[in-house]
C-alpha cells in the first residue's frame, strides 16, 4: 500500500530558524532557555534561573509571561523538562519482544513500582535490549500526573501551550555522546549532572539512557559544607552504582563525565577519582553552544546552577524518546498533527494539480502558436493547393466521360465478331453494366460456342444461359436462347 510521507514534503523547513522555550521547574528554581535553530547553526538567545520559593503558581506564570512573553504570537515550541528528582525510574524485564505487547504489560504493570493508582500516573520507557532472545529490558519512567498538570496550567495562564513533555537525563545522555562520540561505544558510561541542589546520575549505554538515580546533594551543599556533603556525595555515588549493579543491567562503567556546574566546585574532580578509583573527564559542555551575550550574563550571575538541563534536551528535543505529556495531550497533539498532515497533503495534491494544468496549458499555447504560424507562412500556398483540387476534379471528371464515351459501341463491335453465322439475334438489351441478347440457332451447340466466346472476350464477363428452347420453323428445328452478361468497365 502506497504510504506518504508528508513530513518529507515540507519542502521549505530547512529555510527558516525555528523558536523554542524550555521551562524546568528544578527544586525551588524556575530555569528557562530561550533557544533559536537555524538550518546550519543553534544559538542560546536568552537564559532565566530565578528563585520561586514561596511563590504561587500564579505569581510564576506572570514570571514565565515577564520572560519570554515576547514570543507570544510567533511560532514557538514551548517545551517542559521534567528533572530527574521528580520522576521515578525501575529497570525491569518484560517476557516480550514486540513493541505493542511491552507497552500493554508496562501500562498494567506501572502502578505497582509506585505509591500511586495507574490513573495518577504518566507512564513512558526506554528500551534497553533483549536477552535469552524472549525479554527485553526496559527503564522504566513515571511521573505523576498532577506534576505535569500542574506545568500545563502555569504556562497555560502565562499564555502558552505545551508542545512537548521531555526527560532531562535523556536530553543530557544524547548531548554528551554527540560531544565525545559515543554511538558506537560498547562500554557503559557513568554521567554526572551536577546543579544547585541534586545530582543526576544516570548511565548510558550505545546513546541511550539506561539507569537513573537523583541525589538530593548539589553544589549549594558541596560548596558551603564541603567536609561533610563530599563524604556523602561519594557514598551515594557508591550506592547508585551498586544499584545500578545489581539490577544486572551491563557491566560496571569505566569512565565518569562531569557536567552542570562542576567548575564552581574546586577540586571535586581529583577528590571523586581517588574515593572512586574511575578515570573522571569534566566537560564543559556550554562552551560547545552559540550562547548570546545576555545569556551569558544569566551564567555569570549563576555559577552555582547548571544550565545543560534545560539545554541539552531542547536542542536533542527531536531525537528524544520518553514522552511525558498526558494521554489527552498526546491525542489532541495526534488530531493537530494529522489536521496539518492533511492541510499539507491537500496543498501538495493542489500544487500538483496546478502544476499539470499550467503544463497542459502552456504545451496547448505553445502549439496553437505554432500551428497559427505555419497557417500564416503556409496560407498562400493552400490557396493554390485548392484551386489545383478544384482542377484535378474536373480533369477527372473529363477523363471519366471521355473514357465511357463510346463504350457502347465497342461492345456491340464485339458481340458483332463473337456471333457465329448460324444464329439469328432477335433482341439486345443494354442497361448500364447489364447485357442481354436473345436469338435463335439451329443447333445447340451453336449457342454453346457463343458463351464460350463472350466469356473469353474482354467486354463481358459472368456470362450465363438463362434459357434454352427448342420450336419448329417450318422444316426447320430451332433452339431459342436468352444470355446475360456484366460488361467489364475496366476494359481496353
Amino acid at each position: 500500500m502506497f504510504k506518504l510521507n508528508i513530513n518529507k514534503l515540507n519542502l521549505f523547513s530547512g529555510l527558516a530558524n525555528r523558536e523554542f522555550a524550555g521551562v524546568n521547574f528544578s527544586g525551588n528554581n524556575l530555569k528557562i532557555s530561550h533557544i533559536r535553530k537555524f538550518p546550519n547553526r543553534k544559538e542560546v538567545v536568552n537564559l532565566l534561573n530565578f528563585d520561586i520559593t514561596g511563590l504561587s503558581d500564579i505569581d510564576i506564570s506572570k514570571t514565565i509571561q515577564t520572560f519570554i512573553g515576547g514570543l507570544k504570537g510567533k511560532k514557538v515550541d514551548i517545551i517542559d523538562i521534567i528533572p530527574a528528582h521528580l520522576v521515578i525510574t525501575k529497570n525491569i524485564e518484560i517476557p516480550s519482544i514486540d513493541h505493542r505487547e511491552i507497552r500493554e504489560i508496562l501500562n498494567l504493570q506501572a502502578g505497582r513500582h509506585t505509591p500511586y493508582s495507574r490513573d495518577e500516573i504518566i507512564v513512558d520507557y526506554v528500551e534497553i535490549g533483549t536477552y535469552k532472545h524472549s525479554y527485553t529490558k526496559v527503564l522504566l519512567v513515571i511521573v505523576a500526573r498532577s506534576v505535569i498538570k500542574r506545568h500545563y496550567e502555569i504556562l497555560g495562564r502565562a499564555g502558552f501551550k505545551v508542545n512537548k513533555v521531555i526527560f532531562a537525563p535523556e536530553g543530557l545522555a544524547l548531548a554528551v555522546s554527540k560531544i565525545l562520540k559515543l554511538e558506537a561505544e560498547n562500554a557503559p558510561i557513568n554521567i554526572a549532572h551536577i546543579d544547585e541542589s541534586f545530582t543526576d546520575f544516570s548511565i548510558i549505554l550505545k546513546n541511550k539512557v539506561v539507569f537513573i538515580r537523583s541525589i538530593p546533594i548539589g553544589t549549594l551543599q558541596l560548596k558551603n559544607e564541603r567536609e561533610i556533603y563530599q563524604k556523602k556525595f561519594v557514598e551515594e555515588f557508591k550506592r547508585s552504582l551498586e544499584a545500578y549493579l545489581s539490577e544486572d543491567i551491563a557491566k560496571s562503567p569505566n569512565k565518569l563525565i562531569l557536567i552542570g556546574a562542576e567548575e564552581e566546585l574546586k577540586g571535586i574532580e581529583g577528590f571523586l577519582s581517588n574515593t572512586l578509583h574511575l578515570p573522571i573527564k569534566s566537560l564543559p559542555y556550554l562552551s560547545n553552544i552559540n550562547i548570546s551575550e545576555l545569556a551569558w550574563g544569566t551564567i555569570s550571575k549563576a555559577k552555582q546552577v547548571s544550565f545543560s538541563d534545560v539545554l541539552a534536551p531542547i536542542l536533542n528535543c527531536d531525537e528524544m524518546k520518553i514522552d511525558l505529556a498526558s494521554e489527552e495531550a498526546r491525542v489532541r497533539r495526534s488530531i493537530e498533527e494529522r489536521g496539518r498532515d492533511l492541510i499539507k497533503t491537500g496543498v501538495f495534491i493542489l500544487t500538483i494539480f496546478v502544476s499539470i494544468f499550467f503544463i497542459l496549458v502552456s504545451k496547448i499555447y505553445f502549439k496553437g502558436a505554432q500551428l497559427n504560424k505555419l497557417n500564416s507562412k503556409y496560407s498562400s500556398l493552400n490557396q493554390e493547393a485548392q484551386k489545383l483540387e478544384k482542377d484535378f476534379l474536373k480533369i477527372g471528371l473529363i477523363k471519366n466521360y471521355l473514357s465511357g464515351r463510346g463504350y457502347p459501341l465497342e461492345v456491340l463491335t464485339e458481340l458483332y465478331n463473337t456471333v457465329p453465322e448460324d444464329i439469328e439475334l432477335s433482341e439486345i438489351r443494354y442497361d448500364e453494366e447489364k447485357f442481354s441478347v436473345k436469338g435463335s440457332a439451329e443447333v445447340m451447340s451453336s449457342v454453346f460456342s457463343f458463351v464460350d466466346k463472350m466469356e473469353k472476350s474482354k467486354y463481358f464477363k459472368d456470362v450465363k444461359t438463362k434459357y434454352t428452347s427448342k420450336r419448329k420453323d417450318g422444316q426447320r428445328d430451332l433452339t431459342d436462347f436468352e444470355i446475360t452478361s456484366l460488361i467489364k468497365r475496366g476494359a481496353d
